[in-house]
C-alpha cells in the first residue's frame, strides 16, 4: 500500500502463478468524473475484501468508488467490477473492442512454451487454476475508444495484450494495466503467450515508454519513479 501524489496504489498478492508469486497494482484516484473514487482494474474474483481493507486505512469504503476504468477484459483485472458497482453504482468504463469478452469472458487457450520458464506440469496446474475462476458478465457504462477524459487522465488505446487495452496518463503519472512488465527493473512488454498479438504489444510498449512519465505504475511487477 503506497501514495504517491495523488494516485494510492494497493498491491494484491496472486500465488501459485507459475510457480511464484505475482502481484497486482490497482490504482486508486480521487475526483473521478462522477466526483468520487477512481478505481484502474478490480482484481481477481475474490480479491474483495482486500480492496475494502486498504480503502478503510485510507479512510473510504467501497460505497466511494463511483468511477471503475477496465484497462482490459482478463480475470485479474474485471474479477470484481460488478460487485462493486452494486455497492457504489458506480460507472464503468472499458474500450469498446473488450465489451465482448467483458460480457462473456473466454477461457485461455494457451499452448505451453518455454517463454515462462516452468515445467509443464506447473504451467498446466496454472492454467488449469486461472480457466476455473469465473466473474460476473461485466456490463459497460461507458465504453471508450482512445482520447477520452477520466478524472484528469487521457485514455489511450494501446492493443497488443488484448484487442482493446487502454492505458492512462496525465502527463505525469502513466497507468498502464499489462501493456508493460516491471521486473527485477526491467521495463519489458507482455508475455507473448498471454497477448492477443505481440507485435502489436510490442508496438504499444515502445509508445508508452517514450511518453515523459515521471510515474509508471504498471499492473504487475514495481512502480517505476524518474526525475524527482
Amino acid at each position: 500500500m503506497v501514495k504517491i501524489g495523488k494516485v494510492r496504489i494497493m498491491e494484491l498478492l496472486e500465488p501459485e502463478f507459475f510457480d511464484t508469486i505475482l502481484n497486482h497494482n490497482i490504482s486508486v484516484i480521487e475526483n473521478g468524473p462522477c466526483g468520487g473514487l477512481m478505481i484502474v482494474d478490480t482484481g481477481l474474483p475474490g480479491y474483495l475484501d482486500q480492496i475494502e481493507s486498504y480503502l478503510k486505512t485510507w479512510g473510504y469504503s467501497l460505497e466511494d468508488i463511483s468511477d471503475i476504468v477496465i484497462t482490459h477484459w482478463h480475470h485479474d483485472h474485471a474479477g470484481n467490477a460488478m460487485t462493486i458497482k452494486r455497492i457504489s453504482d458506480a460507472k464503468i468504463y472499458a474500450h469498446v473492442d473488450e465489451l465482448e469478452n467483458l460480457e462473456n469472458p473466454p477461457k485461455y487457450n494457451i499452448i505451453y512454451s518455454d517463454e515462462l520458464g516452468v515445467s509443464f506440469s506447473i504451467f498446466k496446474k496454472t492454467m488449469e487454476r486461472i480457466n476455473n475462476l469465473h466473474y460476473e458478465s461485466v456490463k459497460v457504462d461507458v465504453a471508450l475508444k482512445g482520447g477520452e477524459e477520466l478524472g484528469g487522465f487521457k485514455v489511450i488505446h494501446v492493443p497488443g495484450h488484448t484487442k482493446g487495452h487502454i492505458a492512462l496518463f496525465d502527463g505525469k503519472y502513466l497507468i498502464v494495466g499489462d501493456a508493460i512488465r516491471n521486473v527485477r527493473n526491467t521495463l519489458s512488454p507482455p508475455l507473448r503467450i498471454f497477448s492477443w498479438n505481440y507485435d502489436f504489444a510490442v508496438n504499444s510498449f515502445n509508445y508508452l515508454v517514450s511518453l515523459p512519465y515521471t510515474v509508471l505504475i504498471p499492473y504487475h511487477g514495481d512502480i517505476t519513479i524518474k526525475n524527482l
